[in-house]
């Protein structure tokens, strides 16, 4: 048995250093107000505009074999929007992290390539969002100050975030788009809530494991190996399966279903080092979706689709985008198709739900290899800043917001690839979408905050 002072055996190690900075407040270790360089920064922002424009010329190229001056106005409008921002962390003295913008950035470029090959008339639109994306990205390294003043807010964000959750089910304001309800009209456009939300449970869950994870991870009673804690500490287990079911259920929507409580799990089990608790919410998981599949018929086509995709029933009515996504990928073989010369226009919806193949078609199994050899950098960056954050919070936080990132394009890529069955979820920064543009780039500037104040106090 493991003594009532001891450490939680898988929690993130704290490593706070008293007198600095928390949460990215005032630096007192900085001197003078020359700006900081970020050179190695710019170095990869310079691949990022030569990929950028390389993709553009090679998708324009291959659909009016002809290039003209409008061919560089979309690339060279996002590379002064990258510059810019690049300038903004300079004058700024930022200390955080200069991998984590340049892949995001990356990642951003590939996905308005990707657009302008499936849906042109959508260009616009998307490199409307992706400066309103950079906005926010200011925004959030400004505000709030001090990071760890989000942790005293828990329960706010956590209303917030169930406001906003249970949005898309109110009359007047909710949609239905492509079977899922998940949509907010807003104007003449729509956006979708659970993408903020995602950002909001996460500061809840790490400033509510903050405070409570010595409880949940010394619990006084036991049952063999397995500690059970006092029956209110299990409530939130109890109402994140709540909300997992509901987005299931009435909102249609499997992806998000599996993002809120797989990111909650995670942030749990990282809090406290016991997998007892992860195992009762995967228990819980499972249950409800065995029951929500006898009881809902949109659950069960979701899961009979996955199944036989290929049945004569399905493979041209309810299965047709999953097996034309199949076939795309099949088609891609090592060194795929090239840009602008595959089919990718015979799946529906490919811009959004499958992106990833339509990108694998024409780059081959060494594109998307590389793609996901970017993601993988990106949220080993991410859980670095984790380990080496000042306190718990920041911990949890970083480590949180990174798993976001690593989730969401597992589902997504395994949803494409027929692992697992299909949901609504967008491939980070990729896929077309201005909601999920936007918060992902909140998601970048928030790590990078929690990596300055980590450089800030260490005085590196």
């Amino acid at each position: 048995m493991r003594s009532r002072g001891a450490a939680p055996r898988a929690a993130l190690h704290v490593g706070a250093v008293r007198g600095g900075s928390s949460g990215g407040g005032a630096p007192r270790t900085a001197g003078g107000g020359v700006p900081r360089r970020r050179t190695a920064e710019l170095g990869l922002l310079v691949w990022v505009a030569l990929l950028a424009l390389a993709g553009f010329a090679a998708v324009v190229g291959a659909e009016t074999s002809a290039f003209g001056p409008a061919v560089i106005v979309v690339p060279a409008i996002y590379l002064g929007l990258v510059l810019a921002l690049h300038v903004f962390l300079v004058l700024r003295r930022f200390r955080g992290d200069q991998l984590l913008f340049p892949l995001a950035a990356a990642l951003t470029a590939i996905g308005l390539v990707l657009v302008q090959r499936l849906a042109s008339d959508l260009l616009l639109q998307q490199l409307s969002w992706a400066l309103i994306a950079g906005g926010a990205f200011v925004a959030t390294i400004l505000i709030p100050r001090d990071l760890t003043t989000l942790a005293r807010f828990k329960w706010t964000w956590a209303f917030l975030g169930l406001v906003l959750l249970v949005a898309p089910l109110l009359p007047g304001i909710g949609r239905e788009i492509n079977g899922a309800k998940i949509w907010v009209k807003i104007g003449p456009g729509s956006i979708e809530p659970w993408e903020a939300v995602k950002l909001l449970l996460v500061i809840f869950f790490a400033g509510y494991l903050e405070e409570y994870r010595e409880v949940l991870a010394q619990a006084p009673r036991r049952i063999g190996r397995f500690p059970v804690p006092p029956i209110p500490y299990l409530l939130p287990i109890i109402a994140m399966w709540g909300m997992a079911m509901v987005v299931m259920v009435f909102e249609k929507d499997l992806g998000a279903t599996l993002l809120f409580f797989g990111i909650f799990l995670a942030m749990l089990y990282l809090a406290t080092g016991e997998a007892f608790y992860t195992l009762i919410g995967l228990a819980l998981l499972l249950g409800g979706g065995f029951v929500a599949y006898h009881a809902f018929p949109h659950v069960a086509a979701r899961v009979d689709i996955w199944i036989r995709p290929f049945a004569d029933e399905l493979r041209f009515g309810a299965g047709y985008q999953l097996v034309q996504g199949l076939f795309a990928l099949g088609n891609g073989g090592l060194i795929g198709a090239g840009l602008g010369n595959g089919l990718p226009e015979r799946i529906p919806v490919v811009w959004s739900d499958f992106v990833f193949d339509a990108f694998a078609e024409e780059t081959g199994f060494l594109g998307a290899a590389a793609l996901l050899a970017v993601y993988l950098l990106f949220v080993y960056r991410g859980m670095l800043i984790a380990l080496r954050a000042p306190t718990t919070f920041l911990q949890l936080l970083a480590a949180g917001l990174s798993f976001i990132v690593a989730l969401q394009t597992l589902v997504i890529v395994g949803g494409n690839a027929r692992l697992i069955p299909l949901t609504g979820i967008t491939l980070p920064f990729v896929a077309y979408g201005g909601s999920s543009l936007v918060t992902n780039w909140m998601l970048v500037a928030l790590l990078m905050r929690v990596s300055d104040a980590s450089a800030r106090i260490r005085g590196t």
